[in-house]
């Protein structure tokens, strides 16, 4: 996985200035743009789980406003050789995504649980 330093999501250019992802159900702080990887050289993924649920997911080195909430598995991981985690906003408890680790270690956040903010 590579630094994403071109676009955020949607196709808007960086401006420089480190933004802020917060939790959009509570506006807590959890990540920072500056964080922001590419995921297998995109920008944002879309996946289906096996309850057919879609997400469009963003990718973050790290996510310190989010939390574990489960044990790590690897039944139907997204990324091979990693396994996943449900993480969810520390502040509030909203579902917010995965943290996986193993061939990598980093975080796919829902875009739609997000709000970006300067």
């Amino acid at each position: 996985m590579l630094r994403e330093d071109a676009q955020q999501a949607g196709g808007a250019t960086r401006t420089g200035a480190d933004h802020v992802w917060r939790c959009a159900a509570c506006g807590a702080e959890v990540a920072r743009d500056v964080d922001r990887i590419a995921l297998d050289g995109a920008a944002t993924r879309a996946f289906v789980n096996p309850d057919g649920f879609e997400y469009v997911i963003a990718g973050f080195a790290r996510a310190p406003g989010c939390v574990d909430v489960s044990e790590p598995s690897s039944y139907w991981s997204w990324f091979p050789g990693c396994s996943w985690r449900v993480c969810s906003c520390r502040a509030c408890g909203a579902h917010l995504g995965w943290r996986f680790s193993g061939r990598a270690a980093f975080h796919g956040l829902i875009l739609v649980r997000l709000a970006a903010a300067p």
